[in-house]
């Protein structure tokens, strides 16, 4: 089990950023990349604070959590509608994300990621389970109506902080 508690107003800071604007997701060292949630879902399970994040296997994103096992979660501290909202848009299979939406990497604390220096609550996962949607969609009528479902990765909070 591990010692990290996000406080109600940590989770209350996420969740609303979330819904409201999306957060960014960032991922990797060598190839990093930079990834917009709208959506997760944030609990306790085997013991651990845990977020479920869904990634598609089309993104750039999906391939760099999958063989590092580890992404983080970064709220911004000011308005960035526009660079959540470019970011969006834009491939990391053809870009780097950070050079282009002008954002300052800096290096994660406890996993092997950089995250964004213009953001405000950090949160780092290790991924402690993947779900593939082979063992949703059978599960769930009607989950995907997409061709390009969500695998779900669980990460468990290793490491909350805020950088302003």
């Amino acid at each position: 089990m591990n010692d990290i508690t996000l406080t109600d107003k940590d989770e209350a800071t996420l969740l609303h950023a979330m819904s409201a604007t999306g957060i960014f997701v960032t991922c990797g060292l060598e190839t990093p990349n930079i990834m917009v949630t709208h959506w997760g879902m944030f609990g306790e399970l085997w013991g651990r604070q845990v977020f479920s994040l869904p990634v598609r296997s089309t993104k750039f994103s999906y391939r760099i959590i999958k063989e590092t096992k580890s992404f983080a979660l970064n709220v911004p501290a000011r308005d960035m509608r526009t660079e959540i909202s470019l970011c969006d848009t834009i491939s990391g299979f053809k870009v780097n994300k950070f050079e282009t939406l002008n954002l300052h990497p800096k290096r994660a604390r406890s996993i092997d990621a950089y995250i964004l220096g213009e953001c405000g609550l950090i949160v780092e996962y290790k991924v402690v389970a993947i779900i593939p949607p082979e063992n949703i969609e059978k599960q769930v009528d009607d989950l995907f109506i997409s061709a390009r479902p969500h695998t779900v990765f669980v990460g468990e909070a290793v490491d909350a902080y805020r950088l302003k």
